[in-house]
């Protein structure tokens, strides 16, 4: 067993800031997506000390809204569960991993995933060692988003379809398309936000063949139109409109076949490829 002791020794003060710092910095901003009625994991980690037991060690996982205060998801404390303030939303649902949570991981077990539940979650995780937090966004597709292909040629410009609900609050649109990635984070492929496009993290493969169509915007509509489209386009797209007073998330499928084509999934109801003259 290795004990801790938390002296004034120069030895564990130069340990504890150094370890305070790497603390502060764990975690990207990944995003996660998940079909309705199934089990995911949100995974959080944090630096810790091998061998030895963090006492004051607290997990809070929240989901975080647009508007009015965050809900409480999960807390842990005192080496326990603590259930007092839980969203009634996620009652019964939510599940820490025991076994890991002394190895640094505060991972969430999330229950049969319901379309409320997307949006942006946060993991606060505080100890003798430092306080770190951790976001990740959870995207929900609905059934009607994995239907029938729709055949492209190669080369062509298609434009990929994303109707939401459009809401007259006042609010600017969030618009992020992606395309998921088997291993790794998925792509960027287009970004708008605050009435402009934003290209900065943009993914190579994607540079000068996208485009948004804004005065489609009022009519529930934030299409892409994808340029001259290539082999390497294979693969699933998500798209992500915010704020939550109109919000549709949809996927999308673009595979070859034959040595001129390529296919795109979309959902059903919705004209998703356009031939562009």
């Amino acid at each position: 067993m290795v004990r801790v002791r938390m002296g004034t020794s120069p030895g564990w003060s130069l340990r504890l800031v150094a370890l305070w710092t790497l603390y502060g910095v764990a975690g990207a901003q990944p995003s996660i997506t998940a079909h309705y009625g199934e089990d995911i994991t949100l995974d959080c980690t944090f630096h810790h000390i091998p061998g030895v037991k963090l006492q004051r060690l607290n997990i809070t996982w929240k989901m975080q809204r647009a508007e009015g205060a965050a809900l409480l998801v999960h807390s842990y404390y005192g080496q326990r569960d603590l259930w007092q303030g839980q969203d009634k939303v996620y009652r019964d649902r939510t599940q820490l991993y025991p076994e890991g949570i002394h190895k640094g991981n505060a991972s969430l077990r999330l229950r049969a995933v319901h379309f409320q539940d997307e949006g942006s979650y946060l993991c606060y995780v505080a100890s003798e060692l430092g306080t770190s937090s951790h976001t990740i966004s959870l995207a929900v597709l609905r059934e009607s988003e994995m239907k029938s292909p729709i055949v492209a040629q190669r080369g062509q410009d298609v434009t990929l379809s994303c109707p939401f609900e459009f809401g007259l609050n006042g609010q600017p649109l969030n618009i992020t398309w992606k395309k998921e990635e088997a291993e790794g984070p998925d792509l960027l492929v287009h970004s708008y936000y605050n009435g402009m496009d934003t290209l900065q993290r943009q993914d190579v493969a994607y540079k000068d063949r996208t485009q948004l169509h804004p005065e489609r915007f009022p009519q529930g509509n934030a299409s892409l139109t994808l340029r001259r489209v290539r082999s390497q386009d294979e693969g699933f797209y998500i798209c992500h409109v915010k704020p939550d007073l109109g919000r549709f998330s949809v996927r999308m499928q673009v595979t070859m076949e034959g040595m001129g084509q390529c296919t795109v999934q979309a959902p059903r109801g919705f004209p998703t490829l356009e031939k562009n003259a």
